[in-house]
């Protein structure tokens, strides 16, 4: 910290992108967390460099402006990443900034939030600089996430008839890779499209679905982010809350899925990634519940704000993207989605904590997701023992991502502490106590879980005394399981 500014990255980090998400967390319990968008745009007699994009930038539009490597030639913008006097997302919207320095207004004459930015040193020692917003007790800010706004989502390719094993009984009845059909009339607010997507059984039509609701949530055509009451009572009236979304694979109790291998044989990469995909589709749902589902939640008589909503959307549009790269990647290797049975332990342990937004954030993003970020490391380095070079590459975008979403958790969780006045270590430790079955076991990522705003306090030493239903419990018996939750509740284990 120098004054009142925070270093957030180098200059040569925002050679990839022209606009970045910027992520701060007080450095305080419980911590307070606020994003931004830092804008960078190029002068008009600045001469552009050439840079190689990481695997992380390779999405970004081939028509951005190239960077340039003299700061002075480049100038920089800071801003709230939402809109506060619309509660829109601006991360995708066209602006054009027109003196924001001096008027702090964007030109379609919104006034914002904006913070002052600066760069610091010369030539490859610059750094970047943004201004500290303020915030209750003047704790000091990190960084916790810094990326370009860019996404990418993978179209399954066709299938040969060389990619058809005929001989192989569980690929045989692969379905044939078809383009998603949308409705003709789509939903025209984001709790409409939640439900819509969690009452779509077909995983290519749901990712379809996810993204036109998150492109349509950042242009600005949908008529509400955060719904209002009103509007909760009578989706939930026409539509209700599903118990459980439908699926077209064949479903099995948890235990019973077979085993895996270790990732030697592509055989066994194939149910490893199967396995994966049958994750994200169910991630992709439980980010959409946990829009519907908590929709009035109230503390206090204080609703959640709409970044709740854009964060969760978000998450969502994230696991869509998971999905579809893992999906396409099973067609390369000669395989499908559905070839193999799938469990539904995720979504068991969400219903579990279906009347408790704590005990959700908790179980489901602060254990299930954050025991995601401790596996895909192992994932890998099977992957890359086997010389499976994409595969690698896929598990990389997505413990990237992962790590952000065990991130948005933390942030949620805390924030209702905070507004109960609770101290958020405790209240995990308790919430796991309740609502966890069997030891919180390692290995423990511990680096990533620290990004995430999840210290060693959070998880060390901590059991689940929750008894799961009699029937579930007998078909986990059944399946030979004795470990407790970890199993049950994150496939990558077994």
């Amino acid at each position: 910290m120098t004054g009142k500014h925070i270093e957030v990255c180098s200059l040569q980090d925002t050679f990839s992108h022209t606009r970045y998400f910027l992520n701060l967390r007080t450095k305080s319990t419980p911590a307070t967390y606020r994003r931004l968008l830092l804008f960078r745009i190029n002068k008009p007699s600045a001469a552009p460099v050439t840079n190689s994009p990481s695997q992380h930038d390779q999405a970004e539009s081939s028509n951005s402006p190239s960077p340039v490597s003299d700061s002075a030639l480049t100038e920089f913008y800071c801003m709230e990443e939402t809109c506060p006097h619309l509660g829109a997302p601006l991360s995708h919207a066209e602006l054009e900034i027109d003196d924001i320095e001096n008027t702090r207004t964007i030109a379609t004459g919104l006034s914002t939030c904006t913070y002052n930015v600066k760069v610091e040193g010369t030539g490859s020692d610059a750094t970047v600089w943004v201004e500290s917003p303020p915030n209750e007790g003047d704790h000091a800010w990190e960084v916790v996430e810094f990326r370009g706004v860019s996404e990418e989502f993978a179209d399954p390719p066709p299938l040969s008839l060389q990619s058809l094993e005929l001989h192989d009984h569980e690929t045989t009845h692969a379905p044939s890779q078809k383009h998603a059909e949308l409705p003709e009339e789509l939903p025209k607010t984001l709790l409409e499209f939640a439900h819509l997507i969690l009452a779509t059984s077909d995983p290519v039509v749901k990712c379809s679905l996810t993204r036109e609701a998150v492109v349509r949530m950042r242009a600005g055509k949908l008529r509400s982010i955060r719904p209002s009451l009103a509007e909760v009572k009578r989706v939930r009236a026409d539509v209700g809350l599903l118990d459980e979304p439908p699926r077209e694979q064949v479903a099995v109790p948890p235990g019973r899925t077979g085993k895996r291998g270790k990732g030697g044989s592509e055989k066994s990469r194939i149910l490893m990634l199967h396995a994966l995909a049958n994750i994200e589709q169910y991630a992709i749902d439980l980010a959409w519940d946990i829009i519907a589902r908590f929709a009035e939640f109230e503390v206090d008589g204080e609703r959640l704000p709409v970044d709740f909503f854009l964060d969760w959307a978000k998450v969502a549009e994230d696991e869509a993207k998971h999905y579809s790269l893992l999906s396409k990647r099973l067609v390369e290797m000669g395989s499908y989605f559905g070839a193999h049975t799938v469990h539904a332990g995720l979504w068991e342990s969400a219903s579990d904590t279906a009347e408790s937004l704590l005990s959700r954030i908790a179980i489901i993003h602060l254990v299930a997701e954050a025991r995601g970020v401790d596996m895909n490391p192992l994932t890998m380095a099977k992957l890359r023992a086997a010389e499976d070079a994409e595969s690698t590459r896929i598990l990389e975008i997505i413990h990237a991502d992962e790590i952000t979403h065990v991130t948005t958790g933390h942030r949620w969780f805390s924030w209702i502490c905070h507004k109960r006045g609770l101290d958020p270590v405790q209240q995990f430790r308790l919430e796991v106590s309740n609502n966890f079955h069997g030891d919180l076991k390692g290995p423990f990522n511990v680096e990533d879980r620290a990004k995430a705003g999840l210290t060693p306090d959070f998880y060390t030493d901590l059991r689940g005394h929750h008894q799961r239903r009699e029937d579930r419990q007998a078909a986990y018996a059944h399946g030979g399981g004795k470990s407790g939750g970890d199993e049950h509740l994150h496939p990558r284990l077994t």
